[in-house]
């Protein structure tokens, strides 16, 4: 094959490799991917005024619809042409010449030659054909016997393609723009649509008098629908839905299984249409029991059906006016919130963790320290999720207490001061099952066998290029003769044949014939876990003053999150990546049960008014916190990268500038209209770096986007 890529003539290594296909090099600037989002919203209501008993009642019937949709356009690899391509089958004039279905790891497996006579696809194949997880495979095996079996490769309109950088400097070698356009396909990763159809019918009044005013009813029902929908792309539904898994004796296909045709993901887009009806009753007291106080009972009932059921929420607030410029205030709720639809009828989508992994450890598996979490090795493995349907409801208690004070004294007039001290208690979250329990059926199997010698293995043996496959090892023999401590003992380990699940894609994937049991896919379920406390404290201040320039106002709010504790939480046993801290205020969390969490959040806001004319200035401030990852990237990253970390998250300060023009047509039949321009990150301040994962940023708190402009328009009828 003169053209082949990986030849020695044409700069290539000359010898098989993996990699993954890439295109747009050098990048041109264009842009592939784009995403559009659209909202809609209607609403028509009724509302009246009546007597009742002789005293003053209203009523207020509205109904509401709300839509919204997301289309993402992606550039993406088809897999079956990228695959082909590697193998020099690519290209849309090509048409091999061999055939889909060899059993290429059978094949010598024949009578002829004796059915024990291995090749060396008997130790390559599961390796280059491993389902890490359902959709997903490391290559087709029909894509694999296509290779094996034609002889067209690199000719008569079938192309090689070429991941090297030959493909930039070499013309004979080069992919041209017919292939890459022939393996790459523009789809849609996300068509979602979301809707939200709301009935509220309230009527409420006086009851009677009491000794700080009157008494006061609110009762109600409320009807809610909503609808969640997702269309895939033909790339992953359907797919490759028959593909190859398995032969019969004779080497002719009997097991298939749907492998997904999106190079970049399968099991992170789905199709669904799911829809959920609510149902819920409330009723509402206001009791002004005393002169200057204000009390507050609630009560909401509300039914979601199925298996979620219903449930009651109960609410009391009191607030208290000791003088005219002072009110204080305290409330205590019940909530419950419902497990989100996806997770209940699709699960989880495709993401990642990283957790201390027990059979990770070499010494572990030597059978030389136990298989817990404090003995593993930190890991980062990709995760997937099916459905829940029997995940139930989170509930929490919230408590607050609070005042606002706005001085009448002419000192000073037009200062307002407010503070609310905030805590919530949650139960029974809905969280991904923990790492940890995703592994335990296989700790369980291989504390089975480990008290066994006669299961064990040199671990350099186990590994596809050894000379010699799986070579047996006394534990015990090579303890006495070289000690406990020894490297000897150590590279003597338990048959990862005898514990591992070769159900392919189900539950737990490892690198096959790896040394190092390196993690590559956990199947997670979600579940009702732990508990949360945390608790803060918001606080708003103000100033307005007038003069012949106009109305000018400056206020400050502020959040401080003084603990968020991660409490009894499956898997957490180590604490959020495994560093022993389980608060994460002021940290960046650990991405799966809860996200960075700045301690320190606020805006300083400076506004005037004049007339039709109006100008706001906006300061947006995020404190900095800790980066829980940094040990885990320090102990795996090279000199350069170290020197780029950081134990912190640097703090990030943003301007935004609006304007705005009310303009009153001067008819009552058209009402007024306000125009309204602004620019959002005025100095297109840089983002503060994180040294981890593709992005370089935590893309959980910051918005890459940088300067941007808006404007709309607002027409408002009486």
């Amino acid at each position: 094959m003169p053209n082949h890529p990986l030849a020695l003539a044409n700069g290539g290594p000359n010898v098989a490799i993996w990699a993954n296909p890439r295109d747009g090099i050098p990048r041109n600037g264009i842009r592939s991917n784009t995403t559009e989002t659209s909202s809609t919203l209607v609403q028509a209501g009724l509302r009246g005024d009546f007597t009742y008993n002789d005293r003053d009642w209203n009523y207020d019937i509205s109904y509401s619809w709300s839509g919204t949709s997301n289309e993402q356009s992606y550039q993406v690899f088809n897999r079956q042409r990228a695959e082909m391509a590697a193998l020099g089958l690519g290209g849309p004039g090509c048409t091999p010449n061999g055939v889909p279905d060899f059993d290429f790891q059978g094949a010598l497996n024949v009578p002829a030659f004796g059915p024990a006579l291995p090749s060396a696809w008997n130790f390559f194949g599961n390796a280059f054909t491993q389902t890490f997880f359902p959709g997903y495979v490391f290559t087709t095996r029909e894509s694999l016997s296509y290779g094996l079996t034609s002889n067209n490769q690199g000719q008569g309109g079938c192309e090689f393609y070429n991941p090297l950088l030959t493909s930039l400097t070499d013309s004979t070698v080069a992919n041209s723009p017919e292939l890459m356009n022939w393996m790459n396909t523009t789809v849609l990763r996300a068509d979602k649509r979301n809707k939200l159809a709301v009935f509220d019918a309230v009527v409420g009044g006086g009851l009677f008098d009491m000794a700080g005013g009157e008494a006061a009813v609110a009762v109600g029902v409320q009807w809610r629908e909503r609808n969640a929908k997702s269309i895939a792309p033909s790339l992953n539904y359907p797919g490759l839905p028959n593909s190859i898994r398995g032969y019969d004796s004779n080497g002719v296909p009997d097991d298939f299984h749907y492998v997904s045709n999106n190079y970049e993901c399968s099991n992170c887009i789905f199709n669904y249409n799911n829809t959920r009806s609510t149902n819920a009753v409330f009723a509402e007291l206001a009791l002004p029991f005393a002169e200057g106080v204000e009390s507050q009972i609630a009560v909401r009932w509300e039914d979601y059906g199925g298996n979620i059921g219903s449930e009651l929420s109960p609410k009391v607030a009191l607030s208290w006016r000791p003088i005219d410029d002072l009110l204080l205030r305290t409330s205590f709720s019940q909530s419950f919130r419902a497990p989100n639809i996806g997770i209940v009828e699709q699960g989880l989508e495709a993401g990642s963790i990283v957790f201390a992994d027990p059979l990770s450890n070499q010494a572990v598996r030597a059978g030389l320290l136990d298989p817990t979490p404090e003995n593993g090795e930190v890991e980062q493995t990709f995760t997937l999720g099916g459905p829940a349907p029997n995940v139930g409801n989170e509930y929490a208690d919230t408590y607050s207490v609070g005042f606002i004070w706005t001085p009448s004294n002419d000192a000073l007039d037009g200062l307002s001061v407010q503070a609310d001290f905030w805590r919530f208690e949650v139960e029974s979250r809905v969280l991904p099952e923990p790492g940890i329990s995703a592994v335990q059926p296989e700790i369980e199997r291989f504390l089975a066998v480990r008290g066994d010698p006669n299961n064990y293995i040199l671990n350099d043996s186990i590994s596809s290029d050894s000379p010699v496959l799986d070579v047996p090892c006394d534990p015990n023999a090579l303890e006495a003769q070289f000690g406990r401590d020894s490297a000897e003992r150590l590279n003597c380990v338990v048959n990862p044949d005898l514990y591992t699940d070769f159900t392919q894609g189900v539950g737990i994937s490892r690198a096959a014939r790896s040394e190092t049991a390196n993690l590559i896919t956990l199947t997670l379920a979600a579940i009702n876990a732990g508990r949360i406390e945390a608790d803060g404290a918001d606080v708003k201040l103000g100033y307005t003053w007038n003069n012949d320039m106009g109305r000018f106002r400056v206020s400050a709010d502020y959040t401080h999150v003084r603990q968020y504790k991660l409490i009894d939480v499956p898997g957490l046993e180590l604490g959020l990546q495994d560093t022993g801290i389980f608060d994460a205020a002021g940290t960046t969390g650990n991405g799966l049960h809860v996200r960075s969490l700045p301690d320190n959040k606020g805006n300083l806001t400076f506004s005037w008014q004049r007339d039709a004319h109006g100008v706001t200035v906006i300061n947006r401030h995020i404190g900095s916190y800790q980066d829980l990852s940094y040990d885990f990237e320090f102990a795996t990253a090279n000199d350069f990268e170290r020197s780029l970390l950081r134990r912190k998250i640097d703090s990030y300060d943003t301007w935004d500038l609006q304007y705005r023009y009310n303009h009153d047509w001067g008819n009552s039949n058209l009402g007024s209209t306000v125009f309204t321009v602004g620019m959002l990150d005025v100095f297109n301040q840089t983002i503060p770096r994180r040294e981890t994962g593709g992005l370089n940023y935590d893309a959980t708190v910051f918005d890459p986007r940088g300067r941007r402009w808006y404007a709309r328009v607002l027409w408002q009828f009486q």
